[in-house]
């Protein structure tokens, strides 16, 4: 599955470079950017089958990888571009990486039945914790622990 998260997560890569910190206005059309990602990833797996969706997230069915990135490509206008730059070369695989797995767990969980409740949530829940938060959180649990 992190996999799966992770090629949603390079696709969005592309928008990356310096390094300051996101506004109020930065950080809603960064957290558009998060709820569209995820509602992308769900309206993308909603029709398969069980079965496709264990070969996608194994990892065996590489074309529904591919599929799945090219539903995401292009999520995210200019602003949010703009806005994801100022957080990190990084940031864009992040958040993509993170609304990617949000949405599937809410999906997975019942928590959401639709891409349009997976937007709601993620939305809010980015809004309330910040975008610049979920990046860093992510940088985090990227990071391997030290022993």
């Amino acid at each position: 599955m992190r996999r799966v998260f992770l090629t949603i997560a390079a696709t969005t890569v592309y928008f990356s470079t310096c390094l300051s910190p996101a506004g109020a206005d930065d950080n809603k059309e960064v957290c558009l950017f998060y709820g569209n990602v995820g509602a992308a990833a769900v309206d993308f797996i909603l029709p398969l089958k069980v079965q496709q969706v264990v070969d996608m997230i194994s990892g065996k069915d590489t074309t529904l990888v591919e599929k799945m990135q090219k539903s995401v490509e292009g999520i995210g206008n200019d602003a949010a571009k703009t806005a994801m730059k100022k957080m990190g070369e990084d940031a864009a695989e992040h958040l993509g990486s993170s609304a990617g797995f949000l949405a599937f767990q809410l999906i997975m969980t019942g928590q959401a039945t639709s891409p349009q409740e997976v937007f709601s949530v993620l939305y809010k829940n980015c809004l309330d914790t910040g975008a610049q938060k979920i990046v860093e959180n992510q940088r985090a649990a990227a990071q391997p622990e030290l022993q």
